[in-house]
């Protein structure tokens, strides 16, 4: 079963590993970079907290057009602060905000749940704000795991 909610989050910080993606490559290089970023350099990252609880960030530039340009993907987790980023690794802050989040289970929900959310949107009389979203993992297991999608809304 689908299930969505608005909510109010506080700030957050994420250290990770980024790169820069088309529509047409994300299914290979997302899943590339977050297999990457957990089984090879999470343990990097001193200052974190909340775990098991991971993070998958997207960032689109502005007035971006997903036919043809590329946007940001970071693979990363929740942290203190951003004074100590390993090398080779980026700092986000996730403002605080209000945002609607869609439970998803990719082994067991026969939706896309970006296309979900948005029709959502729509319908509850809400609009997206911001250029960007991110997925939390609780934890992150595989390509298959089930995952928390927020997006900031007004």
């Amino acid at each position: 079963m689908i299930n969505q909610r608005v909510v109010e989050l506080n700030q957050l910080q994420v250290i990770g590993m980024s790169c820069d993606t088309t529509m047409d490559e994300k299914d290979t290089k997302v899943p590339r970079l977050v297999n990457e970023f957990h089984s090879e350099y999470i343990h990097e990252v001193r200052n974190r907290i909340n775990a098991p609880k991971s993070f998958g960030i997207f960032i689109d530039p502005p007035n971006w057009d997903p036919e043809t340009e590329a946007f940001t993907w970071i693979a990363g987790v929740e942290v203190t602060d951003l004074e100590q980023i390993p090398k080779g690794m980026v700092g986000k802050t996730i403002p605080a905000h209000k945002y609607v989040v869609l439970d998803y289970h990719p082994q067991t929900d026969d939706i896309n749940p970006y296309q979900f959310i948005h029709n959502w949107l729509k319908d509850a009389g809400y609009e997206q704000t911001g250029n960007f979203g991110f997925s939390v993992y609780h934890p992150y297991t595989g390509e298959d795991t089930a995952y928390s999608l927020h997006i900031p809304i007004k």
